[in-house]
């Protein structure tokens, strides 16, 4: 029961990381503390040249997931659906990723929907919600400023924060994640840190990025795609890795080391690997 919880609150693990938001605004100090990347290290920042998603196209993919406690076996726990399309945006084009996590043994769905610019993958929206409890969260980004809106369960008052960070973020943590990793000039030996909103602390995160090298894997039944491997090896949010390329649907697999605690240390909880259905 308590991986199940832990497995269902993705939402507030790896895959929003942790919107159990504080509701305070951080200071300027602690935020310019927070985005500033360690010394001599390569950064990439929104609207940089070699990030771009003009290569993105419209797609549909499905993903089945299991589940491993350390020492033990990998568990099927359900499906994760996935796709992508072009969508207006407040009159500017968009692309839209919408997914959805069905779980075997708890009649629980999460509904994922980024909206981003394509050709620097910078976010637009984020939306968020989950069937069985009533749980939505929205945030909007407008450049430096970025707004939150969270609602634990139905019928409980709306919490809203407001941030004004240092520079502009990827959306890395709430939806875009793997599909993010594949807008990158991947290369051999690719090393780099991208700027996300953690929204625990509203505030910028900058994610490691290596590029291990090239693997050809199972791609679904019968099929094979050769992909780069990538790891991101968060501080705070365990290590993923991700299989991708720069064809649809982008993402092949990936695996996420979720942590017992969101406090920098690695005991791992719970290994959580998606494959193609």
């Amino acid at each position: 029961m308590k991986i199940a919880r832990r497995i269902a609150s993705l939402l507030g693990t790896i895959v929003v990381a942790g919107f159990l938001i504080a509701t305070r605004l951080i200071s300027a100090q602690a935020k310019e503390a927070e985005s500033s990347p360690p010394p001599h290290s390569k950064r990439v920042e929104v609207g940089d040249a070699g990030v771009s998603g003009l290569h993105l196209k419209a797609y549909s993919n499905l993903w089945k997931f299991t589940q491993q406690k350390p020492g033990g076996v990998a568990v099927p726990a359900g499906t994760w659906s996935d796709s992508l399309e072009s969508v207006d945006f407040q009159g500017r084009p968009a692309l839209k990723r919408t997914q959805i996590a069905k779980y075997d043994k708890k009649s629980i769905q999460l509904t994922l929907v980024s909206v981003f610019d394509p050709r620097t993958m910078e976010p637009l929206s984020f939306d968020y919600s989950r069937s069985d409890n009533g749980n939505v969260r929205h945030v909007g980004f407008h450049h430096e400023i970025v707004t939150y809106r969270h609602t634990d369960v139905t019928g409980a008052k709306p919490e809203e924060a407001t941030a004004k960070l240092d520079r502009p973020v990827f959306d890395f943590y709430g939806g875009m994640y793997g599909v993010l990793i594949s807008a990158l000039p991947l290369a051999k030996g690719y090393t780099t840190e991208l700027p996300a909103l953690d929204t625990n602390k509203m505030a910028v995160d900058w994610v490691p990025v290596r590029v291990k090298g090239r693997e050809t894997i199972p791609a679904g039944p019968g099929k094979t795609a050769e992909t780069w491997v990538v790891e991101t090896p968060t501080k705070f949010y365990g290590r993923m890795t991700w299989w991708v390329r720069k064809e649809p649907p982008y993402v092949i697999k990936a695996t996420v080391e979720v942590p017992e605690n969101h406090d920098g240390s690695v005991t791992l909880a719970v290994l959580i690997t998606y494959t193609r259905a």
